[in-house]
């Protein structure tokens, strides 16, 4: 069976999509089945492509790399969108976590963590900066969301990094019922991403970040 994870790249500069092309397909894990360098670029042959992860620059000629997101959430198919911009900013990453991607990288990172992040993401985890995470951290006066026990302990497991199959074995149920706490989580506090649950719930002050852990989607 092979477990090569398949990417897209999508970025309207060619030396930048040719670069990343070249450092991806040097990294044994992954595989750039295509290269676009617009989102109608992609639009147009994606049904051609079986892609597990999209890199996606932030800013195309023809929107951003959120609309893609929002896009694959509104289809619920499986591709991951992974956003590289040039702007570290607040505003981008709250963008970035509320269309839905799987994660944020600045374009000053490096091939490995690049590589590293494709990786993680394509297990169903998210990467983004923990720091840049934590400037969201703003608490409420008591949980308005109607949470029981057990969903509050999927909500902080979701929160220190585990996937819904992790969360299946931990709390000793099966991956289907995981599913449906963690959909629950969803639908009570308004998320339309498991991030977004993490992010509103430490906003609240119900959940806290490990400094090792990177919340899943």
């Amino acid at each position: 069976m092979d477990d090569t994870i398949r990417v897209v790249v999508i970025e309207d500069h060619d030396m930048v999509r040719e670069g990343l092309q070249a450092v991806l397909d040097a990294d044994a894990r992954l595989s750039v089945v295509a290269t676009a360098g617009s989102l109608a670029d992609f639009r147009a042959r994606q049904s051609e492509w079986d892609v597990d992860v999209a890199v996606v620059d932030h800013q195309l000629p023809d929107g951003s790399g959120c609309e893609l997101a929002v896009e694959s959430r509104e289809r619920g198919d499986d591709l991951a969108v992974l956003l590289i911009s040039g702007l570290d900013g607040a505003a981008v990453l709250e963008e970035s976590v509320a269309s839905g991607c799987a994660g944020f990288l600045s374009k000053g990172a490096g091939t490995s963590e690049l590589a590293s992040a494709i990786v993680t993401i394509s297990k169903g985890a998210t990467v983004f900066p923990i720091d840049a995470l934590r400037q969201f951290s703003q608490r409420d006066d008591s949980d308005r969301y109607g949470l029981t026990n057990r969903e509050m302990e999927v909500l902080r497991l979701l929160a220190n990094a585990h996937p819904v199959a992790e969360i299946a074995e931990l709390l000793t149920v099966s991956i289907s019922t995981a599913r449906n706490h963690v959909q629950a989580v969803l639908t009570k506090m308004g998320a339309r991403s498991q991030l977004d649950a993490v992010v509103i719930g430490v906003r609240a002050g119900l959940v806290e970040i490990e400094p090792e852990a990177q919340p899943v989607v």
